[in-house]
Parts: C-alpha cells; sequence; structure tokens
C-alpha cells in the first residue's frame, strides 16, 4: 500500500545519498608550522636583553584569503582546491608561525600576535602586508613576496621599512610536502626580520 511505498522510497533516497557521500573525496585540512616542530636550526641569533615584540597585522591578497589553498597554474590562472584547506585563517595562522619563531630566534617570550592584550607593550611591532605567497604541487619552488616595517608603537615612529623575496626549493608531490616548504619560507622570513630587529 501507500505506507509501503512511502517506505520504500525512503529507502531508496537513503542508498542513494549513502552512494553519493561515498564517492565525495576527504577533505584534509592543514597548518603551517614553526621552527619548533622541524627539523631547522632553531638557534638563537640574539644573545641580549629579551625583547618585547608585537607580530601583526598581517595582510595577505584577497584571492589568497579563503579557507580553500590556492596555488597558481599559470601567469593568469589558479586553482582553488576544494578539498584541501587551510585549518585557520591564513593570515592569522602567517602571524602565529612568525611570532613563535622570532620567539625562538630572539630567546624572548615577550613575543605576541596583534591584536594584543591592552597590558603588552612591545617595544617593536613589525607590520607585514604579503603580495605573494604560492607553489604548487609538481613546481620546484615555492615563492613569499612581503613588505614589511618595523614600527616604535609607543613612539609611533617607523623605524625600518623592507620588502623580502624569498624562494624555497622542494619539489611537492603531495599538499602536506608544499605547506611544510611554505612554512620553510616563512622560516626565513623570520630570520631576516630578527636579524634587522637585533640590529636595531
Amino acid at each position: 500500500g501507500l505506507l509501503y511505498k512511502i517506505i520504500w522510497l525512503i529507502a531508496l533516497f537513503a542508498l542513494l545519498l549513502s552512494g553519493c557521500r561515498g564517492s565525495t573525496p576527504k577533505t584534509e585540512f592543514y597548518t603551517l608550522n614553526s621552527i619548533r616542530n622541524t627539523q631547522m636550526d632553531a638557534k638563537p641569533i640574539s644573545a641580549g636583553q629579551p625583547l618585547s615584540i608585537g607580530v601583526g597585522p598581517v595582510t595577505i591578497p584577497q584571492m589568497l584569503d579563503r579557507p580553500q589553498i590556492v596555488s597558481r597554474t599559470g601567469p593568469y590562472t589558479l586553482q582553488i582546491d576544494e578539498f584541501h584547506r587551510w585549518a585557520g585563517r591564513l593570515n592569522e595562522d602567517f602571524a602565529r608561525v612568525l611570532a613563535e619563531n622570532i620567539s625562538l630566534m630572539l630567546a624572548t617570550e615577550q613575543v605576541d600576535v596583534y591584536p594584543w592584550d591592552a597590558n603588552f607593550k612591545p617595544r617593536y611591532q613589525v607590520i607585514l602586508d604579503v603580495q605573494r605567497f604560492e607553489g604548487r604541487l609538481n613546481q620546484k619552488d615555492v615563492f613569499l613576496e612581503v613588505f614589511w616595517k618595523v614600527i616604535d608603537p609607543q613612539k609611533r615612529t617607523t623605524l625600518l621599512i623592507k620588502r623580502s623575496a624569498i624562494k624555497e626549493s622542494l619539489i611537492a608531490t603531495d599538499y602536506e610536502t608544499l605547506i611544510a616548504t611554505k612554512s620553510r619560507a616563512i622560516a626565513e622570513l623570520s630570520k631576516i626580520i630578527t636579524k634587522e630587529i637585533n640590529s636595531l
């Protein structure tokens, strides 16, 4: 009767739904990593008095500011991968890793990420504008290009303005290797920034 048909239709719908779910690739989530969690050299650059440093804000191009990992496939084309995503916001992840690297390299725990608590009064603040942060599978390089400046937030004066262009070489055949290479590029940027801060 009618009840039998309804039950049959519900069962058929459930079967079709489970079939659709089974054919959908599993979504993988990724996060950038600091030198603390890698084999990279983490020996402090500075042996002087610990500094207090604020990192951020970090701005990134709008085309990269999305949950999906974006790769450049040509001069005018991008690939947005629905099934390989950032675990959080890319600009926040970038700032977090940079701050942790700077903390390790300058041997200071007085490093915080923007926006910080009102009680934190950093001696230096690093503001970053990422122009390019890209790489793709089966390509030999990851590129990171950043305009950044160091300011004295208490006096509201600019102490330093720089542009850093970094290329990290590694043939990435999977997304995990690609993200690891991007983390290495941030580590290299961290070294440049800490050396400049140390010279101040």
